[in-house]
């Protein structure tokens, strides 16, 4: 089987035209890069590359190989931007605290503009005592409680009250 590590240093090596700048680029040590191209050349029997002087020249199997390694890690580029590019699938958990004296249609009229939203949402809902609801939004267990009247203000809680529907 093909291993795509050795490979992708055999093209390194070849698009930079030595190790030693392979090495540079790749942050190796130039046994490892010629150490796993011996182990490529090993698996096919085959000489990639042949040195002349202190140059390195693909031979004709490495000439061969090149486009073939060139098309995988250039569409491996493409593959890797469109996987960035991808929106986070992470869903936003919002929970919401229901007072139990507030109609569900009126909760539901509040809450529908947020089912339309780009980014995925993940909304739930508690029904509760409106005393409950704000013990649970003090210690963040809430981020929204919807009530039929503001926030009591012998209570020492942080938040804010805002009146909908006029």
């Amino acid at each position: 089987m093909l291993n795509y590590r050795q490979l992708h240093y055999f093209w390194v090596v070849a698009k930079t035209g030595s190790i030693v700048r392979a090495c540079e680029q790749l942050n190796l040590t130039p046994q490892t890069i010629s150490g796993q191209i011996s182990l490529l050349e090993q698996t096919y029997g085959i000489e990639l590359f042949r040195r002349v002087g202190r140059q390195l020249e693909l031979t004709e199997a490495g000439r061969q190989a090149l486009p073939y390694a060139e098309q995988m890690f250039q569409l491996g580029g493409e593959l890797e931007l469109m996987l960035r590019a991808q929106p986070n699938e992470q869903q936003i958990l919002f929970r919401v605290g229901v007072a139990d004296v507030v109609p569900k249609s009126i909760v539901y009229r509040l809450i529908a503009p947020t089912m339309e939203l780009s980014e995925p949402l993940r909304i739930t809902c508690r029904e509760d005592k409106l005393e409950r609801l704000l013990a649970d939004l003090a210690i963040q267990r809430l981020d929204l409680v919807i009530s039929d009247s503001p926030m009591p203000s012998h209570l020492d809680i942080k938040g804010y009250s805002q009146k909908l529907g006029e």
